[in-house]
């Protein structure tokens, strides 16, 4: 009996180490882009992260809130001290439009850092 309980601890602490424990975020088919110098491979955790879908909604942590609340969610976020920068994930499909208002609504939140999210494409393979 012994000897099964130390072998289901062992699955155990293996499933917590192999396990990513990431913020789940909304579903969005982002635009992809090249790799730039200034493209973060890790997921930055005191980021506020802003989905647009592709009907033009905003989607924070699976919740939908409109253009007016987000100066609310931003002071909210800055008053706690867990906000870094502003990361917006764009719908390659979503209006403009809609990018450029939150946009400007983060930055009149007094926010000074705003990301773009988008895939990075692969590097082409080297020719020989």
């Amino acid at each position: 009996m012994t000897p099964m309980i130390d072998v289901v601890f062992q699955l155990l602490i293996f499933l917590l180490v192999a396990t990513r424990f990431t913020k789940p975020e909304t579903m969005v088919d982002l635009p992809a882009g090249p790799a730039s110098s200034e493209t973060q491979l890790q997921p930055d955790r005191k980021a506020l992260t802003i989905a647009i879908t592709p009907q033009g909604d905003l989607v924070i942590d699976f919740r939908e809130v409109t253009l007016d609340q987000i100066p609310e969610v931003i002071t909210t976020h800055l008053a706690s001290g867990n906000l870094s920068r502003v990361e917006i994930r764009g719908d390659k499909v979503a209006h403009f439009g809609v990018f450029v208002k939150l946009l400007e609504a983060t930055r009149a939140s007094g926010i000074q850092s705003v990301a773009i999210v988008k895939q990075v494409e692969p590097d082409p393979p080297a020719t020989q």
